[in-house]
């Protein structure tokens, strides 16, 4: 499974979330092998128990498969896409057919967290479909409309089934966790395990595991400063360097831990108190900073923060879907935190946190002189002038670099 994560882990660290189907040599012999990449909130309600369906469609002239997992009953996750290869023909040949398929379940990360066996089984018609489908590449902007058209369709049950056939997914055993382990700059092991209770944590772990690489020993997580005769958080995680400082203020949601697996709606209320909560803290934590608070890791270990410059305040969320009102967090919203801080506010999920990293390693390879936290304080600069343009934060921005 390494080498089939490796083949598509350009493709999985580029989309957010996807689907994709193999035929691979399993234990004893080649399978159907699906490989679903979602957000870490869309996995947990998989592996706890959310309906999941697999749909065949042909839209444009091509084959199209795609997945449905109800994470939320009015509007669920639904991932999709089209058939380019023989193996795609043979993996979805035994798939239809009722065969034990594996499902590989992917992270923001591109980590592969979680593993099981599935199988479904469609009426007899889709094997023509699937026999005859076009191969070759495909050009998906120019299909998307049609192919996300005909799968809303799908979910108010007005297809016809010469457009589309559909079948559950059905599991023929549980869950499996895939532990990842990342040692980091300080020597420090990272665990990431999807099945984790400890999700505020998990979450504080994939923000390390994203931004440890921007400098040797320049992340520190749970850094501490003075309180009484001990210590208290000064905030999540604090990168620091010449230009600044960097505070990760990361706001998770609570789902395994509950009695009842929450819908979506809950969660948003949910977020919203949490961005709040965070605002205060990291308006506190800049405020300490600047008043000349000592910092030090967790293990007593001094930590030079630069406080003179303004500051980045960034506050994590697991997914920006689940932002009630976007109009909360506009022009008035950012320019109080300035006035109150100095500093720069944003607003990120684990997704664009990625974007965010992976542009200032674009950026300083482009240059001998810029370092990579030199290029992620310019990039966030330039993000947040974007974000005063929008007028909100909650603002999605790919890098591009030109050739």
């Amino acid at each position: 499974m390494h080498l089939l994560a490796s083949h598509y882990r350009s493709e999985f660290l580029a989309t957010p979330q996807l689907i994709r189907i193999d035929y691979v040599k399993g234990t004893n012999s080649f399978e159907p092998t699906l490989l679903v990449k979602g957000s870490t909130l869309l996995l947990k309600y998989m592996v706890l128990g959310a309906r999941l369906r697999f749909h065949l469609a042909r839209v444009s002239g091509r084959l199209l498969y795609a997945f449905t997992a109800y994470d939320d009953p009015s509007k669920p996750a639904m991932l999709w896409s089209v058939v380019e290869n023989e193996a795609e023909v043979a993996a979805l040949q035994g798939l239809v057919s009722d065969e034990p398929s594996s499902i590989f379940l992917f992270n923001e990360l591109a980590l592969n967290v979680a593993w099981s066996t599935v199988k479904a089984s469609f009426p007899s018609e889709v094997n023509g479909w699937i026999n005859t489908a076009t191969l070759g590449k495909v050009d998906y902007m120019a299909i998307a409309k049609k192919a996300d058209d005909l799968l809303e369709r799908a979910l108010k049950g007005t297809t016809n089934p010469d457009e589309l056939l559909s079948a559950e997914i059905v599991f023929i055993n549980k869950w499996h966790a895939v532990f990842n382990h990342f040692i980091t700059s300080h020597g420090c092991d990272s665990p990431v395990d999807l099945f984790s209770r400890d999700e505020g944590g998990q979450q504080e772990q994939l923000a390390v595991w994203l931004t440890d690489s921007l400098h040797p020993r320049g992340v520190h997580r749970s850094p501490q400063i003075p309180k009484g005769n001990g210590t208290r958080e000064l905030t999540d995680i604090l990168i620091s360097h010449e230009y600044g400082a960097l505070l990760i203020e990361s706001k998770a949601l609570t789902v395994f831990n509950r009695n009842t697996l929450p819908d979506r709606a809950k969660l948003a209320k949910d977020i919203s108190q949490h961005v709040e909560k965070a605002v205060r803290q990291l308006r506190g934590s800049i405020r300490r900073l600047k008043d000349g608070a000592p910092v030090t890791t967790q293990a007593g270990s001094s930590i030079d923060v630069e406080w003179s410059k303004p500051a980045h305040a960034i506050i994590l969320i697991p997914e920006f879907d689940l932002i009630e009102n976007r109009k909360n967090y506009g022009l008035a919203f950012i320019a109080d935190f300035m006035e109150a801080t100095g500093g720069f506010i944003h607003l990120l999920d684990l997704a664009e946190l990625l974007r965010v990293v992976q542009a200032a390693e674009m950026i300083s390879r482009g240059s001998e002189q810029v370092t990579p936290l030199m290029a992620l304080d310019y990039y966030l600069m330039e993000r947040a002038e974007r974000t005063h343009n929008a007028g909100t934060l909650c603002i999605q921005v790919l890098l591009r670099m030109q050739k």
